[in-house]
Protein backbone atom coordinates (compact mmCIF):
# COMPACT_ATOMS: atom_id res chain seq x y z
CA UNK A 1 0.00 0.00 0.00
CA UNK A 2 1.32 3.74 -0.99
CA UNK A 3 2.33 5.24 1.86
CA UNK A 4 2.71 9.46 1.72
CA UNK A 5 6.07 10.92 2.62
CA UNK A 6 5.48 12.89 5.89
CA UNK A 7 7.85 15.64 4.60
CA UNK A 8 5.89 15.91 0.65
CA UNK A 9 2.88 15.97 2.76
CA UNK A 10 3.84 18.65 4.92
CA UNK A 11 4.75 20.33 2.25
CA UNK A 12 1.48 20.30 0.23
CA UNK A 13 -0.17 21.74 3.83
CA UNK A 14 2.12 24.40 4.48
CA UNK A 15 1.23 25.74 0.92
CA UNK A 16 -2.28 25.83 0.66
CA UNK A 17 -2.55 27.87 4.03
CA UNK A 18 -2.36 31.59 3.72
CA UNK A 19 0.83 33.28 4.60
CA UNK A 20 -0.43 35.02 7.26
CA UNK A 21 -0.54 31.77 9.19
CA UNK A 22 2.06 29.61 8.25
CA UNK A 23 4.23 30.89 10.98
CA UNK A 24 1.74 29.58 13.42
CA UNK A 25 1.15 25.77 11.71
CA UNK A 26 4.67 25.69 11.90
CA UNK A 27 4.80 25.85 15.42
CA UNK A 28 3.30 22.08 15.70
CA UNK A 29 5.09 20.26 13.47
CA UNK A 30 8.68 21.90 15.05
CA UNK A 31 7.38 20.33 17.96
CA UNK A 32 6.30 17.22 16.09
CA UNK A 33 9.51 17.01 14.78
CA UNK A 34 11.74 17.31 17.70
CA UNK A 35 9.48 15.03 19.81
CA UNK A 36 10.44 12.65 16.70
CA UNK A 37 13.96 13.06 17.01
CA UNK A 38 14.37 13.11 20.84
CA UNK A 39 12.93 9.85 20.82
CA UNK A 40 14.56 9.05 18.43
CA UNK A 41 17.65 9.89 20.19
CA UNK A 42 17.19 8.17 23.46
CA UNK A 43 16.51 4.96 21.71
CA UNK A 44 19.21 4.64 19.88
CA UNK A 45 21.09 5.86 22.89
CA UNK A 46 19.58 3.22 25.27
CA UNK A 47 20.29 0.71 22.52
CA UNK A 48 23.91 1.95 22.36
CA UNK A 49 24.53 2.23 25.91
CA UNK A 50 23.65 -1.74 26.50
CA UNK A 51 26.26 -3.16 24.95
CA UNK A 52 29.11 -1.57 26.73
CA UNK A 53 31.77 -4.01 28.68
CA UNK A 54 30.65 -2.62 32.33
CA UNK A 55 26.82 -3.22 31.24
CA UNK A 56 27.69 -6.47 29.65
CA UNK A 57 29.87 -7.74 33.25
CA UNK A 58 26.92 -6.37 35.05
CA UNK A 59 24.82 -8.95 33.27
CA UNK A 60 26.76 -11.84 33.10
CA UNK A 61 27.33 -11.54 36.97
CA UNK A 62 23.26 -10.97 37.94
CA UNK A 63 22.62 -14.05 34.79
CA UNK A 64 24.83 -16.60 37.24
CA UNK A 65 23.81 -15.45 40.39
CA UNK A 66 20.20 -15.65 38.76
CA UNK A 67 20.36 -19.52 37.80
CA UNK A 68 21.32 -20.39 41.42
CA UNK A 69 24.48 -22.48 40.16
CA UNK A 70 26.95 -23.88 42.95
CA UNK A 71 30.53 -22.06 43.13
CA UNK A 72 31.32 -19.03 42.06
CA UNK A 73 32.16 -20.19 38.54
CA UNK A 74 32.62 -17.66 35.95
CA UNK A 75 32.44 -14.92 38.72
CA UNK A 76 36.38 -14.98 39.22
CA UNK A 77 37.02 -14.27 35.45
CA UNK A 78 34.17 -11.43 35.34
CA UNK A 79 35.72 -9.54 38.33
CA UNK A 80 39.43 -9.99 36.51
CA UNK A 81 37.81 -8.42 33.33
CA UNK A 82 36.70 -5.43 35.56
CA UNK A 83 39.59 -4.92 37.34
CA UNK A 84 41.95 -4.94 34.20
CA UNK A 85 39.22 -2.78 31.84
CA UNK A 86 39.39 -0.28 35.37
CA UNK A 87 35.74 -0.76 36.61
CA UNK A 88 36.85 -0.88 40.12
CA UNK A 89 33.08 -0.41 41.97
CA UNK A 90 32.18 -3.30 39.98
CA UNK A 91 34.66 -5.31 40.46
CA UNK A 92 34.64 -5.05 44.29
CA UNK A 93 30.54 -5.89 43.97
CA UNK A 94 31.62 -8.91 42.15
CA UNK A 95 34.36 -10.07 44.36
CA UNK A 96 31.54 -9.27 47.50
CA UNK A 97 29.51 -12.49 45.98
CA UNK A 98 32.59 -14.70 46.31
CA UNK A 99 31.45 -17.52 48.65
CA UNK A 100 34.77 -18.19 50.10
CA UNK A 101 36.14 -15.87 52.47
CA UNK A 102 39.51 -16.72 51.44
CA UNK A 103 38.31 -15.39 48.35
CA UNK A 104 37.16 -12.47 49.15
CA UNK A 105 40.56 -11.60 50.48
CA UNK A 106 42.56 -12.58 47.70
CA UNK A 107 40.26 -10.44 45.89
CA UNK A 108 41.51 -7.55 47.59
CA UNK A 109 45.45 -8.13 47.28
CA UNK A 110 44.28 -8.78 43.54
CA UNK A 111 42.71 -5.75 43.19
CA UNK A 112 45.25 -3.60 44.41
CA UNK A 113 47.79 -5.47 42.29
CA UNK A 114 45.90 -4.67 38.68
CA UNK A 115 44.94 -1.19 39.88
CA UNK A 116 48.90 -1.01 39.97
CA UNK A 117 49.38 -2.88 36.75
CA UNK A 118 47.18 -0.54 34.82
CA UNK A 119 48.84 2.11 36.33
CA UNK A 120 46.84 3.51 39.05
CA UNK A 121 49.46 3.43 42.23
CA UNK A 122 47.91 6.47 44.33
CA UNK A 123 44.26 4.24 43.68
CA UNK A 124 45.95 1.33 44.76
CA UNK A 125 47.74 3.17 47.79
CA UNK A 126 44.67 4.97 48.64
CA UNK A 127 42.58 1.40 49.00
CA UNK A 128 45.16 -0.27 51.32
CA UNK A 129 45.29 2.49 53.37
CA UNK A 130 41.29 1.68 54.19
CA UNK A 131 42.31 -2.04 54.81
CA UNK A 132 44.69 -0.09 58.24
CA UNK A 133 46.93 -2.42 59.53
CA UNK A 134 45.29 -5.72 59.02
CA UNK A 135 47.79 -8.74 57.58
CA UNK A 136 45.38 -7.94 53.67
CA UNK A 137 46.43 -4.46 54.13
CA UNK A 138 50.41 -5.86 54.42
CA UNK A 139 50.15 -8.39 51.91
CA UNK A 140 48.28 -6.24 49.00
CA UNK A 141 50.97 -3.65 50.01
CA UNK A 142 53.30 -6.22 48.82
CA UNK A 143 51.85 -7.24 45.78
CA UNK A 144 51.88 -3.44 44.67
CA UNK A 145 55.65 -3.51 45.60
CA UNK A 146 56.30 -5.87 43.08
CA UNK A 147 54.68 -4.43 40.39
CA UNK A 148 56.52 -1.18 40.67
CA UNK A 149 59.72 -2.98 41.35
CA UNK A 150 58.67 -4.95 37.84
CA UNK A 151 58.00 -1.54 36.40
CA UNK A 152 61.22 -0.28 37.57
CA UNK A 153 60.58 2.19 40.36
CA UNK A 154 62.49 0.65 43.14
CA UNK A 155 62.45 3.42 45.03
CA UNK A 156 58.09 3.57 45.13
CA UNK A 157 58.09 0.22 45.88
CA UNK A 158 60.31 0.42 49.13
CA UNK A 159 58.12 3.54 50.25
CA UNK A 160 54.87 1.07 49.90
CA UNK A 161 56.41 -1.85 51.62
CA UNK A 162 57.76 0.14 54.18
CA UNK A 163 59.38 -0.70 57.57
CA UNK A 164 59.43 -4.53 57.85
CA UNK A 165 58.28 -5.57 54.31
CA UNK A 166 60.39 -7.85 52.80
CA UNK A 167 62.71 -5.42 51.06
CA UNK A 168 64.77 -8.08 49.59
CA UNK A 169 61.83 -10.26 47.36
CA UNK A 170 61.12 -6.22 45.89
CA UNK A 171 65.07 -5.93 45.08
CA UNK A 172 65.01 -9.26 43.18
CA UNK A 173 62.51 -8.12 41.34
CA UNK A 174 63.66 -5.04 40.99
CA UNK A 175 67.28 -6.54 39.83
CA UNK A 176 65.52 -9.03 37.40
CA UNK A 177 63.94 -5.92 35.66
CA UNK A 178 67.30 -4.09 35.24
CA UNK A 179 68.98 -7.81 33.77
CA UNK A 180 66.27 -8.07 31.44
CA UNK A 181 66.63 -4.37 30.13
CA UNK A 182 70.38 -4.79 29.78
CA UNK A 183 71.36 -2.77 33.16
CA UNK A 184 73.82 -5.19 34.19
CA UNK A 185 75.90 -2.98 35.91
CA UNK A 186 72.77 -1.70 38.00
CA UNK A 187 71.62 -5.43 38.66
CA UNK A 188 74.62 -5.54 40.28
CA UNK A 189 74.69 -2.86 42.40
CA UNK A 190 70.81 -4.15 43.48
CA UNK A 191 72.79 -7.73 44.71
CA UNK A 192 74.47 -5.82 46.98
CA UNK A 193 71.95 -4.69 48.73
CA UNK A 194 71.14 -7.83 49.19
CA UNK A 195 72.81 -9.53 51.91
CA UNK A 196 70.72 -12.61 51.96
CA UNK A 197 69.51 -13.42 48.70
CA UNK A 198 72.18 -10.92 46.17
CA UNK A 199 73.25 -14.10 45.09
CA UNK A 200 70.52 -15.18 43.25
CA UNK A 201 70.70 -12.36 41.00
CA UNK A 202 74.03 -13.95 39.90
CA UNK A 203 72.51 -17.03 38.58
CA UNK A 204 69.83 -14.65 36.37
CA UNK A 205 72.85 -12.82 34.97
CA UNK A 206 74.64 -15.56 33.96
CA UNK A 207 71.57 -16.91 32.11
CA UNK A 208 70.90 -13.79 30.62
CA UNK A 209 74.65 -13.34 29.69
CA UNK A 210 74.46 -17.02 28.04
CA UNK A 211 71.37 -16.23 26.23
CA UNK A 212 73.38 -13.34 24.87
CA UNK A 213 76.66 -14.90 23.92
CA UNK A 214 78.78 -12.73 26.07
CA UNK A 215 80.30 -14.50 28.21
CA UNK A 216 83.09 -13.11 27.75
CA UNK A 217 81.90 -9.84 30.19
CA UNK A 218 82.24 -11.98 33.28
CA UNK A 219 85.78 -10.77 33.93
CA UNK A 220 84.16 -7.29 33.49
CA UNK A 221 80.81 -6.92 35.17
CA UNK A 222 83.17 -8.44 38.16
CA UNK A 223 85.66 -6.00 38.20
CA UNK A 224 82.61 -3.31 39.07
CA UNK A 225 81.62 -5.38 42.33
CA UNK A 226 83.54 -3.51 45.11
CA UNK A 227 83.30 -6.26 47.62
CA UNK A 228 85.95 -8.95 46.53
CA UNK A 229 83.87 -12.04 48.21
CA UNK A 230 81.09 -11.16 46.31
CA UNK A 231 83.02 -10.27 42.69
CA UNK A 232 84.34 -13.98 43.24
CA UNK A 233 80.48 -15.60 44.49
CA UNK A 234 79.80 -14.04 41.24
CA UNK A 235 82.63 -15.17 39.06
CA UNK A 236 81.96 -18.77 40.16
CA UNK A 237 78.12 -18.95 39.72
CA UNK A 238 78.17 -16.98 36.23
CA UNK A 239 80.83 -19.15 34.59
CA UNK A 240 79.00 -22.27 36.39
CA UNK A 241 75.87 -21.03 34.07
CA UNK A 242 78.06 -20.14 31.07
CA UNK A 243 79.04 -24.10 30.98
CA UNK A 244 77.11 -26.27 27.65
CA UNK A 245 74.92 -28.81 29.30
CA UNK A 246 76.75 -32.01 28.66
CA UNK A 247 74.61 -34.73 27.44
CA UNK A 248 75.49 -37.55 29.30
CA UNK A 249 73.33 -40.64 27.83
CA UNK A 250 71.51 -40.61 24.19
CA UNK A 251 68.47 -42.35 23.43
CA UNK A 252 67.69 -43.32 20.17
CA UNK A 253 63.96 -42.61 19.82
CA UNK A 254 62.15 -44.60 16.76
CA UNK A 255 59.42 -42.69 16.08
CA UNK A 256 55.85 -44.35 14.66
CA UNK A 257 54.00 -43.01 12.15
CA UNK A 258 51.54 -41.20 13.75
CA UNK A 259 54.54 -39.94 15.69
CA UNK A 260 55.64 -38.55 12.50
CA UNK A 261 52.50 -37.39 11.25
CA UNK A 262 52.18 -35.03 14.24
CA UNK A 263 55.80 -33.43 13.28
CA UNK A 264 54.64 -33.18 9.52
CA UNK A 265 51.73 -30.94 10.68
CA UNK A 266 53.97 -29.07 13.25
CA UNK A 267 56.54 -28.14 10.40
CA UNK A 268 53.35 -27.65 8.01
CA UNK A 269 53.80 -31.06 5.83
CA UNK A 270 49.84 -31.10 5.88
CA UNK A 271 49.60 -33.40 2.72
CA UNK A 272 52.40 -36.27 4.74
CA UNK A 273 50.87 -35.68 7.32
CA UNK A 274 47.06 -36.51 6.54
CA UNK A 275 48.05 -39.84 4.39
CA UNK A 276 50.06 -41.30 7.80
CA UNK A 277 47.03 -40.71 9.29
CA UNK A 278 44.90 -42.50 6.61
CA UNK A 279 47.14 -45.21 6.21
CA UNK A 280 48.05 -46.17 9.86
CA UNK A 281 44.68 -45.26 11.39
CA UNK A 282 46.08 -42.96 14.07
CA UNK A 283 44.05 -42.63 17.05
CA UNK A 284 44.14 -38.84 17.63
CA UNK A 285 44.22 -36.30 15.03
CA UNK A 286 43.02 -33.37 16.11
CA UNK A 287 46.93 -32.27 16.98
CA UNK A 288 46.98 -32.16 13.17
CA UNK A 289 43.66 -31.17 12.22
CA UNK A 290 44.24 -27.68 14.38
CA UNK A 291 47.11 -27.12 12.62
CA UNK A 292 46.23 -27.51 9.44
CA UNK A 293 42.86 -25.59 9.55
CA UNK A 294 44.79 -22.74 9.54
CA UNK A 295 45.15 -22.89 5.78
CA UNK A 296 42.71 -25.69 4.59
CA UNK A 297 39.73 -25.59 6.51
CA UNK A 298 37.81 -27.74 4.29
CA UNK A 299 40.50 -30.52 4.66
CA UNK A 300 41.52 -30.24 7.93
CA UNK A 301 37.39 -30.61 8.76
CA UNK A 302 37.05 -33.82 6.52
CA UNK A 303 39.98 -35.44 7.94
CA UNK A 304 39.12 -35.26 11.87
CA UNK A 305 35.41 -36.28 10.78
CA UNK A 306 36.62 -39.43 8.50
CA UNK A 307 39.64 -40.48 10.89
CA UNK A 308 38.94 -39.29 14.14
CA UNK A 309 37.90 -41.45 17.37
CA UNK A 310 34.53 -40.12 19.59
CA UNK A 311 36.69 -38.36 22.06
CA UNK A 312 39.26 -36.62 19.51
CA UNK A 313 36.45 -35.79 17.42
CA UNK A 314 34.87 -33.43 20.36
CA UNK A 315 38.39 -32.17 21.15
CA UNK A 316 38.97 -31.37 17.99
CA UNK A 317 35.66 -30.08 17.02
CA UNK A 318 35.77 -27.55 20.29
CA UNK A 319 39.45 -26.21 18.75
CA UNK A 320 37.82 -25.48 15.07
CA UNK A 321 34.93 -24.11 16.19
CA UNK A 322 36.98 -20.82 17.82
CA UNK A 323 39.35 -20.95 14.63
CA UNK A 324 36.58 -20.45 12.51
CA UNK A 325 35.34 -17.45 14.28
CA UNK A 326 38.82 -16.37 14.15
CA UNK A 327 38.65 -16.15 10.20
CA UNK A 328 35.31 -14.87 10.53
CA UNK A 329 33.68 -17.60 9.48
CA UNK A 330 30.84 -17.22 11.96
CA UNK A 331 28.35 -19.45 10.32
CA UNK A 332 30.77 -22.09 10.32
CA UNK A 333 32.03 -21.69 14.41
CA UNK A 334 28.09 -21.98 15.22
CA UNK A 335 27.73 -25.14 13.17
CA UNK A 336 30.67 -26.64 14.69
CA UNK A 337 29.73 -25.49 18.39
CA UNK A 338 26.34 -26.99 17.61
CA UNK A 339 28.08 -30.52 16.60
CA UNK A 340 30.32 -30.63 19.68
CA UNK A 341 27.39 -30.07 21.45
CA UNK A 342 25.89 -32.69 20.65
CA UNK A 343 28.19 -34.92 21.11
CA UNK A 344 29.38 -33.50 24.77
CA UNK A 345 26.03 -32.02 26.04
CA UNK A 346 25.46 -28.41 26.64
CA UNK A 347 26.90 -27.84 30.22
CA UNK A 348 30.56 -28.62 28.63
CA UNK A 349 30.68 -26.34 25.80
CA UNK A 350 31.06 -22.84 28.03
CA UNK A 351 34.81 -22.68 26.90
CA UNK A 352 33.94 -22.59 23.05
CA UNK A 353 31.39 -20.42 23.45
CA UNK A 354 33.24 -17.99 25.25
CA UNK A 355 36.08 -17.75 22.97
CA UNK A 356 33.49 -17.89 19.79
CA UNK A 357 31.97 -14.90 20.95
CA UNK A 358 34.50 -12.96 21.35
CA UNK A 359 36.21 -13.62 18.00
CA UNK A 360 32.90 -12.63 16.57
CA UNK A 361 32.42 -9.46 18.32
CA UNK A 362 36.02 -8.27 17.39
CA UNK A 363 35.34 -9.18 13.70
CA UNK A 364 31.65 -8.18 13.52
CA UNK A 365 30.58 -5.51 16.52
CA UNK A 366 28.80 -6.77 19.69
CA UNK A 367 24.99 -6.13 18.01
CA UNK A 368 24.40 -9.85 16.99
CA UNK A 369 26.70 -11.15 19.81
CA UNK A 370 24.52 -9.81 22.20
CA UNK A 371 21.08 -11.25 20.74
CA UNK A 372 23.14 -14.34 20.03
CA UNK A 373 24.45 -14.68 23.99
CA UNK A 374 21.39 -14.16 25.64
CA UNK A 375 19.84 -17.06 23.26
CA UNK A 376 22.41 -19.51 24.45
CA UNK A 377 20.48 -22.92 26.57
CA UNK A 378 22.01 -22.39 29.77
CA UNK A 379 23.48 -19.46 32.79
CA UNK A 380 26.78 -20.85 32.29
CA UNK A 381 26.67 -20.75 28.09
CA UNK A 382 24.86 -17.25 28.79
CA UNK A 383 27.17 -15.90 31.64
CA UNK A 384 30.51 -16.75 29.76
CA UNK A 385 28.89 -15.80 25.96
CA UNK A 386 28.82 -12.45 27.92
CA UNK A 387 32.16 -12.32 29.60
CA UNK A 388 33.62 -12.81 25.67
CA UNK A 389 31.44 -9.77 24.25
CA UNK A 390 33.18 -7.53 26.97
CA UNK A 391 36.28 -8.74 26.75
CA UNK A 392 36.40 -7.79 23.22
CA UNK A 393 35.29 -4.67 23.22
CA UNK A 394 36.97 -3.81 26.64
CA UNK A 395 40.56 -4.89 24.73
CA UNK A 396 39.98 -4.25 20.22
CA UNK A 397 42.47 -5.64 18.58
CA UNK A 398 44.65 -2.75 16.88
CA UNK A 399 43.05 -0.62 14.08
CA UNK A 400 39.41 -2.14 15.04
CA UNK A 401 36.67 0.75 16.01
CA UNK A 402 34.13 -0.63 18.69
CA UNK A 403 30.99 1.18 18.70
CA UNK A 404 30.06 1.41 22.48
CA UNK A 405 28.72 3.87 24.52
CA UNK A 406 31.83 3.32 27.11
CA UNK A 407 31.67 6.32 29.26
CA UNK A 408 35.45 4.95 30.48
CA UNK A 409 36.69 3.93 33.40
CA UNK A 410 35.78 4.31 36.87
CA UNK A 411 38.24 6.03 38.78
CA UNK A 412 37.73 5.12 42.97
Amino acid sequence: MWSPNPFAVSNIYMGIIHPSRRRFALIPLAVGLSASLAIGWIIWRTSLERITPPALLREAVAEWNAAGEPGDGPTVQIFEQQATQGYYNDAQATARLFKRADDRDWAVVELAKIRTENGDVLGAKSRIRSLGTSPLATKAAEEVALVQAHNGDAQGALETIGRGGDAEQVLMTFGRHQIETGDFDGALRTAEQMPHSGYQLFYVLGDELRSRNEGKRVRELASHISDRKQAALFTQIVRFTLRPIEIQTQTMIIAGPCEVADHDAAIGNFVEADSLIEQNKCPYVSFVTTRQYVVDPQGAERLLRREAESKDLALGLAELAPLAANRGDIAGALRLLDDVQRVIGAESVWGVVHEIARAWTIRKGPKPVVKWARSRPNAEQRTWALLGIAEALGHPRPNRVVQSGDSGPQTN
